[in-house]
């Protein structure tokens, strides 16, 4: 029996680019129930060049990091593809709502999120589980 591993790099910039898809395409079906959201994370009020600024630098710092550690394999690439496809989603969201990200599902409540959010909410929490299986607790 062959096995097929897939290329750990490959997978990182296939799983980026289907989040970023994914998510421009489910903002344009939600178009009806936008909610702009100005601020950064957390509605963190920045004027919006800082908003650019800071979002640019976290998604080449987490490239750097993927590019820094490749050789660990297929959860690195997917946890950090899907951070990376989140963040420039909503980076675009930002370039194309003039400075907002569409937010469209209403938590409870509590907040408004989009899909975006829950990719790198998800990259986030599978790159912590990789770190603590790597280095311990």
């Amino acid at each position: 029996m062959i096995k097929i591993s897939p290329n750990p790099l490959a997978l990182f910039w296939a799983v980026a680019g289907f989040t970023l898809a994914g998510c421009q395409l489910v903002r344009w079906l939600m178009a009806g129930q936008i909610i702009t959201n100005v601020g950064l994370a957390f509605s963190l009020s920045l004027p919006l060049f800082w908003i650019y600024c800071i979002s640019s630098l976290f998604l080449i710092l987490m490239i750097w990091l993927y590019w820094a550690h490749i050789r660990w394999g297929v959860l690195w690439a997917v946890a950090l593809g899907l951070i990376v496809g989140g963040g420039t989603s909503n980076l675009t969201d930002r370039l194309v709502l003039d400075g907002g990200a569409a937010d469209y599902w209403h938590l409870w409540g509590i907040s408004t999120i989009n899909l975006a959010d829950i990719a790198i909410a998800i990259g986030i929490s599978l790159a912590i589980w990789q770190l603590v299986r790597r280095y311990g607790t």
